[in-house]
């Protein structure tokens, strides 16, 4: 099973409909084009609510190699970060909650690039790699490429990350951050209720874990 998100708004590819799928709209597909994946993020960005698609096929990851060639794709990598505390480090980028991540440059490692990517973001260092967590995977339209052919798929690779540190965090303001901040787990509804919806999915799934 695979998710993307676009904005408040899922597509997911799976191999069977389960009951929770209910309220979603359904593709029963043989092969994926890039005509009808076009018309589906067209759909999402016109409908006046948020939306979740199911596209079904019992060979989903044919399907998923199917989608995603639809798209120009960005590798890129980030960090959920727990000090010593147990609080966990998020970024404020345009008024919206995030954790920090950026793009995999040429001749570096999905952890590599986390590692940096958090450290450019939040001005900390001496960051600890625990382990990898579950990518995430979204959809935005690139303003470098000629519409409707610019469409970009970004795989965000997480990794658990500790610090023991004591800097006072500093955000990246050339990177449109606003502000960096240590949450507890008491204080999360704060960002739950202010980030997107891929990061509240991974979230809701990530912290039982660590």
């Amino acid at each position: 099973m695979y998710k993307v998100f676009f904005n408040d708004s899922c597509i997911q590819l799976d191999a069977v409909c389960k009951t929770s799928f209910k309220d979603n709209i359904v593709f029963e597909r043989e092969s994926l084009s890039y005509d009808f994946v076009n018309q589906l993020v067209l759909q999402i960005e016109n409908a006046k609510s948020n939306a979740d698609f199911l596209i079904l096929n019992q060979e989903v990851n044919r399907i998923w190699n199917e989608f995603k060639i639809c798209f120009c794709e960005i590798p890129a990598a980030g960090g959920l970060v727990r000090n010593n505390d147990g609080s966990l480090l998020f970024i404020k980028r345009l008024g919206v909650w995030d954790l920090p991540k950026g793009k995999i440059e040429k001749l570096e490692t999905a952890d590599q690039a986390a590692i940096r990517e958090v450290e450019e973001e939040c001005g900390v260092s001496g960051l600890q790699l625990v382990k990898k967590l579950d990518s995430t995977f979204h959809i935005y339209r690139s303003p470098y490429l000629t519409f409707p052919r610019n469409l970009v798929l970004k795989e965000t690779n997480w990794y658990l990350m500790t610090y023991s540190g004591s800097e006072i965090p500093v955000p990246q303001v050339e990177e449109d951050i606003e502000e960096v901040r240590w949450f507890s787990l008491s204080e999360l509804d704060e960002v739950m209720d202010n980030t997107y919806a891929s990061i509240r999915e991974f979230l809701k799934l990530s912290l039982p874990a660590i």
